[in-house]
Order: C-alpha cells, then sequence, then structure tokens
C-alpha cells in the first residue's frame, strides 16, 4: 500500500474517528486523482467533511476535470439534503415541519417523503425497534444527559405511529408535538443519492462511504471488489470482504458514546426503554441500498439480538452479522464468508 500524505494521514484519522465499526480498506487509503495515458481510467478520491462525518467519494474515470466537477456536484448535493433532513438545524424542512401545528397535514419535498416513508416501513416491520420520533430523547444524550425513570412529557410517549403519510399528496401529519430525528437512515438515503448521480454521469466503478454507509457498484478495474474491513466492538478487525452492486451498514457503540457512573452509553436510544443502549454490540447489514442497510442496522442493534436475529433471516432482502463483545459473531445463512484481514 502507497504511503499517505499529511493531508490523507488527516482524512484517514477522521475517518476512523467517526465512522461505525466498518471501513472501505481501499477507499479511505486512495491516493488522490492519478493521470493515466490517454483513454485509461484512473482512480478519483473526492472527501470533505459534511453531516458531522467525512462524506467520501472513490470511482473510476478518464477525465480528472470532469471528475473534479463531478465531485463538486456530489458536495453541493449533500449540502442540500442536509438542509432537507438533518434535525441539528433548526431551520432545516423536517425541523420546520416539527415546529408547525400538529395534527395538520404540511406537504413536504420528495427527499424528505422518500425517507420518512422508508422509516415507516422498517418501523411497521420491527414492531416499532425503528422510530424516527425519538428526537427529543437524541438531543439529551447529545448533551449527555440521560431520561428521566419516569417520563412526564406527552413528547417521551410519542411513537412512529404518531407521523401519518398520505402518498398522493406526498403530505405528513403528526398527531402530536414531537422532534423527529433522521440519523439513522438519513446517511443512508444520501449516500444513494450520491451515488444515483455518478451513475448518471456514466460512472460504473464507485463507491460512496459515510461514515458507516457505504453503497458499491462494479469492481474497481482488475479487481474482484471493494475491500471492507468489518470491526468488532472493541475496534479490531473481523475480517473483510470484496464487494460490489451493494449497500453496507453498521450500526454500533465504538465511536459514539459518553460514560456516566461508570456505565457505557451508546448513542443509540431503544425505543422501549427510551433510554441509551448500554451493552457492546455491532450489526453490520447487507442491502440493496444504503437507505435500507442503515435503517435495519439502527433497528436491530436496539432489538433484542436473539430476535433480530430471526427477523434477519427471514427478511429476504438483507443479511446481516451480529458481533457482541468479547463473544462470537453470529451471521445469517446468506452473509458472505469473511476473509481474513
Amino acid at each position: 500500500m502507497s504511503s499517505l500524505s499529511g493531508i490523507e494521514k488527516f482524512i484517514h484519522s477522521l475517518a476512523v474517528l467517526v465512522k461505525s465499526a466498518a471501513c472501505l480498506c481501499f477507499g479511505v487509503t486512495s491516493l488522490p486523482a492519478q493521470e493515466g495515458d490517454e483513454g485509461e481510467k484512473t482512480r478519483q478520491y473526492f472527501s470533505q467533511p459534511h453531516l458531522g462525518t467525512i462524506v467520501q467519494i472513490a470511482f473510476y474515470a478518464r477525465d480528472t476535470e470532469r471528475s473534479e466537477k463531478l465531485a463538486k456536484q456530489c458536495f453541493e448535493r449533500v449540502e442540500k439534503l442536509n438542509k432537507t433532513l438533518s434535525d441539528y438545524l433548526p431551520d432545516s424542512e423536517v425541523s420546520q415541519i416539527c415546529a408547525k401545528p400538529a395534527k395538520v397535514a404540511y406537504n413536504v419535498s420528495d427527499d424528505l417523503y422518500r425517507v420518512i416513508a422508508q422509516a415507516q416501513e422498517i418501523s411497521e416491520a420491527t414492531e416499532g425497534a425503528f422510530d424516527i420520533t425519538l428526537g427529543r430523547l437524541s438531543s439529551k444524550w447529545r448533551e449527555k444527559k440521560l431520561p428521566q425513570e419516569k417520563a412526564s412529557t406527552r413528547e417521551s410517549h410519542a411513537s412512529y405511529q404518531d407521523v401519518v403519510l398520505n402518498p398522493g399528496s406526498k403530505s405528513v401529519l403528526l398527531r402530536q408535538t414531537l422532534t423527529i430525528d433522521l440519523g439513522g437512515i438519513a446517511k443512508g438515503y444520501i449516500a444513494d443519492q450520491l451515488m444515483i448521480t455518478l451513475k448518471k454521469a456514466g460512472i460504473k466503478e464507485a463507491a460512496v462511504i459515510i461514515g458507516g454507509e457505504m453503497v458499491f457498484t462494479e469492481a474497481p478495474p482488475g479487481k474482484a471488489g471493494w475491500t471492507v474491513g468489518i470491526e468488532r466492538p472493541s475496534r479490531q478487525l473481523l475480517g473483510v470482504l470484496s464487494l460490489s452492486n451493494t449497500a453496507l451498514s453498521t450500526s454500533g457503540d465504538s465511536y459514539q458514546f459518553f460514560e456516566k457512573d461508570g456505565v457505557r452509553h451508546a448513542h443509540l436510544i431503544d425505543p422501549s426503554s427510551r433510554k441509551p443502549k448500554t451493552d457492546r454490540l455491532n450489526v453490520t447489514i447487507l442491502a440493496r441500498s444504503a437507505m435500507l442497510a442503515d435503517a435495519w442496522a439502527t433497528a436491530f442493534r436496539v432489538s433484542s439480538p436473539k430476535a433480530a436475529l430471526k427477523l434477519a433471516e427471514e427478511e429476504k432482502e438483507i443479511e446481516a452479522v451480529f458481533i457482541p463483545f468479547g463473544k462470537p459473531a453470529a451471521f445469517t445463512a446468506g452473509f458472505p464468508k469473511l476473509e481474513k484481514p
């Protein structure tokens, strides 16, 4: 592997800090765009800080100048989607919807409707293990505050069933005042959208990485696939996969947690207890889209591992691996075999 420049080492270390326990072994350590012989595809790699993480794009193309313009277009798309989906921004579209009076249907953008609609489907399939209405509790976690034993506000009892969609008008109605947090699905959707942008530009071999969310098209020239490392909760590498034409997401607490009174509190809130998860577990999902992989990984991470593994086996569109701290990993039957690091 070629040595990294100072800038690349900085990007690499940032990526390691913010990712969720999976790493694109090729993409993270790629060199900048290289010049090749006329007509030869060369590796193009671009990264920028967005969404509280590093957005990375790796693809093969013949024209470096055109590739730079395409990367710029992708990062502009990230900024636009962030202004639609982020609960961190008070003026984002999702924040504005939550700030309006409840029990009124509001028309929303195609992007916001697609994400909420997919979230609701996963919520139904998991009987509420995935729930986008936990935004108020997520905000408490960010402030390193834990919810009280007995909640007193109406919003603390909100659930995904308080979000009502109308497909005909693409409108959203909230049955009560609540805060929507799309953190368990939005990065996956954005990764998918960037890949759509690359495909429309004629790119065939590409990878998009946003933290623990990754989506891939065809393998790099001369390669069997994009090499992805899967981590244990201890941050040790469990094994590697060679992937193409698929998406991957990992949900875990290796990098996002805080400790209080000797207890480790993950950034993942369990809808049933309304408290942060305190066990050590990584869940990696393979699916046809990064949005699906993102949401399923989040849902399974907060569920009982035994029940989640059973449901994962029943869901034909996904494969999963559950990696508890200090214990053997459990795989669905169709999950690809991990190679040694």
